[in-house]
This record gives C-alpha cells, structure tokens and sequence, in this order.
C-alpha cells in the first residue's frame, strides 16, 4: 500500500529490488526512497536556545557555481539567523573532505551542514561525528541508512522525481523515437545514480522505443564536453536525436558549442540544474528544459532548519525541494531579476588560465558577449562593475605567479584604456580576453600550467598551430621524448598527435575559407602549411572536398 507523506509518495518496497534489471526502476527503490524506512539511532537533544552565536560548519563539494550560489544563500540566511558560519570546499577530493571534517570536528562545532563527496566516506564522516555527540543535518546528496539514522535532519533536491518528470518532457520532445546519450554526474555519488537511472529506467517506461546509445563523465569540464559530444555526432550520426545533461552549466556549455560546431542544432537537449547559465540557454533555444533545482533555496533550506532545531523546533527527519521542470513556456517567471553576471565567476577564469584551457577561455568570453552584446540581457552600464572585479581576479591570478599584475597588464593606463576607453564593451572584452591568453602563454612559457600532459600539449596546437609545430619540436620543451609524448596524446586523446594537429588546422581553415574574403594559398599560411598543395592535399583528405570547393 503507497504511504503518502508531507513531501513525497512511497510506494511499498519490492521483496527483492535487485532481482529486476537496472532499467526498471524497481530496481532503486532503496537508492530512491532512501531514509524514508530509517529507524534513528537516539539523537542529540536541542538546547531550544536560538541559534544565536552558534558555531555552524558547512562542507560543500567543490566550487562550481551551484555550490558558490549555494554557499552565498546559506551565508545570507546563516547571518539572518546569528549563527557564526565556516564552509570547506573539497573540490570533489572524498580524501580532502574526510580529512577537513576531523580537523573540524576538534574544534567541537555546535553543529554540521554536510554534503558528502562520495556515500562511503560521507558515511564514516557522519559516524565520526555521531560518536562525538555533534548535530549533523545531512544536505543535498543522498545518504545511507546508517546515515539518516544519525542525523537530525536532511534536506535537499528529489532528484529521483526531477528526472522522471525530466524524463517523461524529453521523450515527448522526441516523439518517443531515436537515440539519446547521457552525460553524467560523477561517478560515485547519489546525484549520479539518480540523473543517470532515473533518466534510463523512467525512460524505459514511457518510451521503450527510445534507445540509450552512450553515457559518459566529462569531469564538469566545458571543453571535455564538447569533445564527448563531437564524438558521439561523429559516431552515431542522425541516430543521436536527443541528450540528457547531468549539468546546466560548464558541460552544457560544451555540448551547446560542439552541436553548433556540427551544425546539429536537431538535438534536443535537457539538463539539470536551473543555474542562471541554465535558465539563459533555454531563453536562447539551447535547452529545451532543465529541473528545477535551485542552489540558494537549497543552501538556505539547510540553514533554516537548523535554526528551528536551535529553537527547539519539530523538524521533519526529510525534507524536499519542490518538483518540477521549466520550459520556454515558464521560464520568464524564473527571470524576473533578470540574468546578471552571477554565473561567471573569476575563479572560473583563473582556472581555465592556468590548466591552459583556451577553448573553454573562448567559451567563457564569447557567452559574456553573447549576453551583454547580442542579446541584451545583461544591460552594459553593469559592465563596468563585473569588468574591474574581472580584472582584479585577473591581476590577483599573476601576482600569486610572481609577476607584477599592473606592469604585466600593460600599466595603469593601459588597463583603464583596455578596460573603460574602447569604442564598444565587445572591444573591452576582447582586450581581456587577450590578456587571458598572454597569461597562458607566459606560464606555458615558464612550466607553470597547472593541467594534465595532453591538456599542455592542447596548449601548444592552439596556441602555435600556425606555425612549425611537432612531437620533436615539442620534446625538448617537455624534456620527454617525441615517442613518449606521441604514445601519451594517443591514449587520452584516441587519435595521433599529427592527426589531431591537422584536424584543427583544417578546422581553422574552414572558418577563414568561409569568410570568403582570404585566398587559399594565404590560408594555408595563416594555418601553418607552408606547402600550399601540402594543404590542398590535407583539406581534401579531411573534409572529401577541395578548398576552392568548399568555399562554393
């Protein structure tokens, strides 16, 4: 018999969940109606006097613009309520998280916001805390039984019932038919588990002629994402109709630039989240829905509850955020402040720079442009703020490398032209985003970027892929061999370092081909072929036309 409760429906469970196969959704009951059926270990008791003064410890899972927004909202309702508030970022690292959570919990906080990295060591943390008699409120990510048995309260997202509901908009959108690939959450986590087989088994239901082609992790990285979904056009072709993301923000940006780059715009695309960024695309026809999941109410429902239990409050053992999706039909009332610049951080931007991520540095500008100059939802005597506090981020980023940030950046006034005296805001930020670049170039020039092997041998395509550039060339700047640094790209990258390099040159080359206003033998220079019929020959190798073709 279904049990109904303040905030969610329970079916009975199945005698055997695991006895059904993974795309029937009996098969997560235990993963979806988790704590509901948990009996509570004896708890801590409220002192029921306010909590004013009370030491809060927040643990968040990394510094993504969900958790930064989540973070600002809790602080906000943590300084409404008096509480003395402290958040640990992890950055996805379970190690980093377990190991800030003992260092915190010697310090005998009053109590503990939690949002575990992974379930098993979220689970040790709780238990750690329990046996110290230290309140926790379990926030946003799933738990384990023997967790919600020694918490106070949990409060997050239904995430199981936003992606049915996700679920059942999406094959609608596709009639019901065709191939659809999933980009997931990370591996490990509830939120992974319900925005992958809540998607798959709910969709198994309703539209059991809908066929999941692929399902990967991108690492929230914009420019892993886009390379995910280059591939899986490559490889499925008309059959690839639709894709889930776990993600509305940095991997939706990925997937949005790769279906442009493939002219696929066909695809019918939802995600998760609701960021600003999220809410943006469907404004501009990116997405065709994403859940409802908003990060400030999630941070502030955490807090309220733990002031009413403070105050001596009933406070209910689980506590939902509302179900639902929004569309192009109701996405105006989700805007009513309008889109500002809250979704592009300058954290962001120091990151890409210093893993060297110049498609993602593109990205980043080019979707700040797109706001303020095509669209027009940001207006531009707001730029002026977002620019400085840019640049201070910007200048901050090389004086931690060692160099002087003002005389880096040009001088005094050089900055205030760069930034206040250009004829169009579109100039201001091509004159930072040049200034991104030239920091790149100085770390990759000094052995400072902070990514992977391939990400720094990406690096250098994008950077010198006009001019003399191979394995050889590349050896002694990394000090390893040609074969070693070739065998490296290969493996992560699943095509030869020569291979890719001329792919992105002919890439390069179609754009300046279809501006029409350069020469072929001019773009074959401009592309790093001094061999014009080298060119020729690689162009037509890569795309079955000639360049005089293509330009027709």
């Amino acid at each position: 018999m279904e049990k109904k409760y303040r905030y969610k429906e329970i079916p009975p469970r199945p005698s055997n969940p695991r006895s059904y196969p993974e795309s029937d959704k009996r098969y997560w009951y235990d993963e979806e109606y988790a704590g509901w059926r948990t009996v509570k270990y004896p708890l801590p008791l409220s002192p029921g006097d306010g909590p004013k003064g009370k030491r809060l410890e927040i643990f968040c899972q990394g510094r993504h613009p969900y958790w930064l927004e989540y973070m600002k909202e809790a602080k906000k309702e943590a300084e409404k309520e008096n509480f003395m508030v402290n958040f640990h970022f992890s950055d996805w690292d379970q190690e980093v998280q377990t190991n800030t959570f003992i260092e915190v919990l010697r310090t005998n906080p009053d109590m503990i916001i939690f949002a575990p990295v992974e379930l098993s060591g979220g689970s040790e943390c709780i238990r750690l805390a329990y046996e110290k008699g230290i309140p926790v409120i379990g926030s946003n990510q799933v738990l384990d039984d023997e967790s919600y048995a020694r918490i106070i309260a949990w409060s997050g997202p239904d995430d199981w019932g936003q992606q049915r509901l996700l679920a059942r908009h999406f094959a609608s959108q596709l009639e019901h038919q065709g191939g659809y690939c999933l980009l997931t959450h990370q591996p490990g986590t509830s939120t992974y588990l319900a925005r992958t087989w809540g998607i798959i088994s709910e969709l198994a239901a309703v539209a059991p002629h809908l066929k999941l082609l692929d399902k990967q992790f991108s690492g929230f990285n914009r420019e892993q994402s886009r390379r995910v979904v280059h591939q899986w056009i490559e490889k499925y072709g008309p059959q690839l109709v639709g894709i889930v993301s776990a993600d509305d923000s940095l991997p939706q940006e990925g997937i949005n630039r790769a279906i442009v780059e493939c002219n696929r715009e066909d695809i019918v695309r939802v995600a998760n989240g609701a960021t600003r960024r999220g809410l943006g695309f469907i404004r501009t026809n990116s997405l065709s829905a994403v859940t409802w999941q908003p990060p400030a109410i999630d941070g502030s429902l955490a807090v309220k509850i733990a002031a009413d239990w403070f105050k001596g409050f009933r406070v209910d053992p689980i506590t939902y955020l509302p179900v639902r999706i929004i569309t192009m039909e109701n996405v105006d009332s989700f805007l009513i402040e309008g889109l500002g610049f809250e979704d592009f951080h300058g954290e962001d931007l120091s990151r890409m720079i210093l893993e060297g991520d110049l498609e993602a540095i593109v990205g980043f500008f080019d979707d700040i442009k797109r706001r303020v100059v095509n669209e027009q939802i940001v207006g531009e005597e707001y730029f002026g703020g977002f620019a400085i506090e840019l640049m201070s981020n910007l200048l901050t980023l090389a004086d931690k490398k060692g160099w002087d940030g003002v005389s880096f950046a040009g001088g005094y006034e050089m900055l205030y032209k760069g930034l206040f005296q250009q004829p169009t805001v579109s100039r201001s930020l091509d004159w930072l985003y040049n200034l991104a670049v030239k920091m790149v170039e100085r770390l990759m020039e000094t052995k400072q970027l902070s990514g992977s092997l391939v990400d720094r041998l990406n690096v250098c395509i994008e950077l010198h892929y006009n001019k003399p550039i191979s394995l050889k060339t590349l050896s002694d700047h990394f000090g390893l061999s040609a074969a070693y640094l070739g065998k490296v790209f290969k493996e992560s990258i699943g095509v030869s370092f020569s291979r890719y390099l001329n792919q992105y040159r002919i890439e390069k080359a179609k754009k300046l081909l279809s501006s029409g206003n350069m020469r072929t033998k001019d773009v074959a220079e401009a592309v790093g072929y001094a061999d014009s019929s080298y060119f020729y020959t690689t162009f037509k190798k890569f795309t079955g036309t000639s360049p005089s073709d293509y330009v027709e």
